[in-house]
């Protein structure tokens, strides 16, 4: 694989390992697409999630900086998907992040509707 001076598109190009998916033909690369898929969904999902304070015991503080660990962990596999600069892996990132956020709104509105407000009785203006 050569070097680019900016965005290409092509299949050969190295996702996250050396030497995968480039050279092995169009389904590893495809599979490595839906891998940058689902790695962005999955971060825009963890974006989106509030981070609660933890409480001052140790158990607590130890899961809250798992989670904020594995959180960074995907933001970084993405980027270093991202910056093979290959334009069918950005744009495969993008649709992810897209997919996730519709994905998490979609759960949020869903499980957790907005309450309505009543509304006023109408006015009864007869006169008798």
């Amino acid at each position: 694989m050569g070097q680019h001076g900016g965005f290409w598109f092509g299949t050969d190009v190295d996702i996250l390992f050396t030497g995968w998916p480039s050279g092995h033909g169009y389904f590893h690369f495809f599979m490595a697409l839906i891998l940058v898929c689902i790695l962005s969904m999955f971060a825009q999902i963890y974006a989106m999630t509030p981070m609660t304070s933890p409480k001052m015991v140790p158990k607590s503080l130890i899961q809250h900086a798992a989670l904020h660990c594995f959180r960074t962990f995907i933001s970084f596999l993405v980027l270093l998907c991202v910056i093979t600069f290959n334009l069918g892996v950005l744009m495969t990132a993008l649709v992810g992040h897209v997919a996730g956020y519709v994905a998490l709104n979609l759960y949020i509105h869903y499980h957790y509707p907005a309450p309505v407000a009543a509304l006023p009785p109408p006015a009864n203006d007869e006169k008798a």
